[in-house]
């Protein structure tokens, strides 16, 4: 028995009024495959699609058309779930690095991430706060051995602060300067 194969460039399937409600296809840019879905208006709900990198990823759009959920792989393999707001900003997201690490982070309006919590290789939690321009400016986290530190950072990111505990349970506080050298600490 001989298989029969339709061979097109793109597929759209319509409603009774014509309006079209699916769509298979190549990107215009790149010719990477996608399936996408539309409302009755037009608007594009939800698109897979596959990338000339190799990522691939799922978008959800509203009624308005604003991109609100993402589900992504990473040429790299690093996956991501993204929420936005209404107006399309991302809000939050879950995701695992390439090497597996996991990491939830939550931005601001302006969409520049302000907080983010991940586990370090070694399985430690950390916590990093961010600016407004999006920099690392503190880290809360544990030790590999399990001992408390805050590390505070400068607006280039350079560490100018210590206070934790030594694993032997000793609270150590140390700030430094700008040359990176120990200006002040205790004990």
């Amino acid at each position: 028995m001989r298989k029969r194969v339709v061979r097109a460039e793109g597929l759209e399937i319509v409603d009774a009024q014509g309006n079209v409600r699916a769509r298979i296809g190549l990107s215009s840019d790149d010719e990477s495959p996608f399936l996408s879905f539309h409302d009755a208006g037009g608007r594009v709900r939800a698109r897979f699609g596959l990338s000339a990198d190799g990522s691939a990823g799922l978008a959800i759009g509203d009624a308005e058309g604003k991109v609100r959920a993402t589900l992504g792989l990473a040429r790299d393999g690093s996956a991501s779930l993204a929420l936005g707001d209404r107006n399309g900003k991302i809000r939050a997201k879950f995701g695992l690095a390439s090497e597996g690490t996991p990491t939830f982070g939550l931005q601001a309006k302006d969409g520049e991430m302000r907080f983010v919590f991940t586990l370090a290789q070694q399985g430690s939690p950390t916590v990093g706060l961010y600016d407004e321009h999006g920099k690392v400016r503190a880290r809360l986290g544990l030790a590999a051995e399990g001992s408390p530190i805050i590390r505070l950072l400068s607006a280039d990111g350079d560490l100018r602060g210590i206070i934790g505990l030594a694993s032997d349970g000793t609270p150590v506080i140390q700030l430094l300067g700008k040359d990176g050298q120990p200006v002040w600490q205790a004990p």
